[in-house]
């Protein structure tokens, strides 16, 4: 197969649309896609760790409990796509669109985001610890009960998300300056102790 054989011979697969391709549990390390189009293939439970994608698009694909640790994402693009319980740890993304996705569970501790843009996902229990991250967009996103220890959120517009249950540390030093409504900051004062009366 032409991933394998990438993988294998350390070169680089470019341009190709792959469709309806049955990947699941796949262990390729430092797989490099350029130009590169997935669609409907299934990933679930794959290794692909150290990836490098480039100007790579995953559409309606299936990643539940996939491996990426220390994989590069930049000009990727997923829409679509389902990966329940994934861990992207210590993983690097640039110019990168999430959008209509289900993420719960997921794992990106570590993380390095740099103009992402998230929309429509569900990030329902996801780990977003130690992440640093630099014009992440996040809009109509489910952050419930997702976990942001030790990764700042001030200048974060949450506007839009769902936050019930947000886990942050004793302190809630993760919380400082980030933008929410009036709604959300009542929802959020309760993690103070404060109460707030009409």
């Amino acid at each position: 197969m032409l991933l394998s054989r990438a993988a294998r011979d350390e070169e680089t697969v470019e341009s190709v649309c792959i469709r309806g391709a049955d990947l699941s549990g796949t262990h390729y390390e430092g797989l490099r896609l350029r130009g590169v189009r997935l669609e409907g293939c299934r990933l679930t439970g794959c290794r692909w760790e150290r990836a490098d994608f480039a100007d790579v698009v995953l559409d309606g694909c299936e990643l539940s409990g996939s491996g990426w640790r220390d994989a590069f994402f930049e000009r990727v693009e997923l829409t679509s796509c389902k990966a329940v319980g994934a861990d992207f740890a210590a993983t690097g993304w640039r110019e990168v669109n999430f959008r209509d996705c289900r993420l719960s569970d997921a794992v990106f501790d570590r993380a390095r985001l740099r103009r992402v843009a998230v929309s429509g996902y569900d990030l329902t229990g996801a780990s977003f610890c130690d992440c640093q991250w630099k014009n992440w967009i996040l809009t109509h996103t489910v952050l419930r009960s997702a976990r942001f220890l030790h990764t700042p959120l001030s200048g974060l517009d949450l506007t839009s998300c769902e936050l019930d249950g947000l886990a942050v540390s004793d302190t809630n030093a993760e919380l400082r300056g980030a933008i929410v409504t009036m709604e959300q900051a009542a929802m959020l004062a309760k993690r103070l102790g404060i109460v707030i009366k009409t």
